[in-house]
């Protein structure tokens, strides 16, 4: 039966096949270069062939050694691991920690849950940066991203993304509005009302969907405009129809402020993601930031809630 190889022994052999030479490789393991070369020759008797071609200033690998050496860094990664698997379960829920989003996710959904989060654990420096554009956690130094995943890619293969939920975009408008104006009973019925949407909102015709019939209804616009808290604003003041995130108009919908038109009708829906640089085993830190924000993030969604009363999920 083949010896099997020493951990340390390949671990040595993996310090000098990324080094280059005994000296650097003992300087990476902080030992002197004998012990290296005593190790390497070890392995090379346990597994039965050269590894490593020497000469006075560097050292190249054989084929098998290059066949072993992936191998070798593997060992070396396992073992890291385990230390920091360790050694974080003996660590304390503390430190910087920050988290973009975009306006209305931070206003609605995000804020309220880190603002309970810094409460539980005051160890934690929570920093939440608000930013509309699409940022990218390794890029820009940041340890989660709450992204709407409607027109960008969620993440790439340095990226973890973990679905928080759904999201839909609808039609609103005050009681009041709706009172002054003709009855809106069917999505052409909007051609005799303004809307306060984006140009490219209404480029084209509004888009609509019930189940799996679409639409694009031809609209005329109040004015343009991109800015949600304004849409919310000039709404709420009986100004037109606006479309808006349903996890942003809650407390308006429970207060009579605001209400729901073409309820039968959706103009957007798309998944929520927290996504996060890749990290193999997570800190308790993130682990912890995880646990206590996705089920938040999911319950201020409308969208799951509904879902959870028996009402299919939408694939558009």
């Amino acid at each position: 039966m083949k010896t099997m190889p020493s951990p340390d022994n390949l671990l040595a052999f993996d310090a000098l096949a990324r080094a280059g030479s005994f000296t650097a490789a003992a300087d990476l393991l902080d030992c002197h270069k004998s012990l290296v070369s005593a190790r390497v020759k070890e392995l090379e008797r346990e597994m039965g062939a050269a590894l490593v071609l020497r000469t006075t200033r560097r050292v190249a690998l054989t084929e098998a050694g290059e066949r072993l050496r992936p191998h070798a860094a593997r060992l070396r990664e396992t073992l890291s691991q385990a230390r920091m698997a360790v050694d974080e379960t003996q660590s304390d829920i503390e430190g910087p920690l920050t988290v973009s989003t975009t306006s209305s996710l931070a206003q609605h959904v995000l804020g309220p849950a880190l603002s309970e989060l810094a409460a539980l654990h005051p160890g934690l420096q929570l920093s939440l940066e608000v930013n509309n554009r699409l940022q990218d956690p390794v890029a820009d130094v940041l340890d989660f991203c709450l992204r709407s995943a409607r027109s960008h890619t969620v993440h790439d293969d340095r990226l973890v993304a973990r679905l928080a939920g759904y999201a839909s975009e609808n039609l609103y408008a005050s009681p009041a509005y709706l009172a002054r104006h003709p009855a809106i009973r069917q999505p052409a019925d909007l051609a005799a009302h303004r809307l306060l949407v984006m140009e490219s909102e209404q480029r084209g015709g509004l888009k609509l969907a019930r189940g799996e019939q679409l639409l694009s209804q031809p609209v005329g616009a109040l004015f343009y405009l991109n800015d949600y808290p304004l849409r919310t604003h000039l709404a709420l003041a009986g100004h037109g129809i606006t479309m808006l995130a349903d996890y942003a108009v809650q407390s308006h919908l429970r207060d009579g402020e605001l209400a729901r038109v073409l309820p039968e009708w959706h103009c957007d829906y798309w998944p929520i993601y927290l996504v996060h640089p890749f990290r193999a085993p997570l800190t308790r830190k993130y682990q912890t930031f995880i646990d206590f924000v996705l089920p938040r993030v999911a319950a201020a969604l409308p969208e799951n809630q509904m879902d959870q009363t028996g009402r299919a999920n939408r694939t558009r």
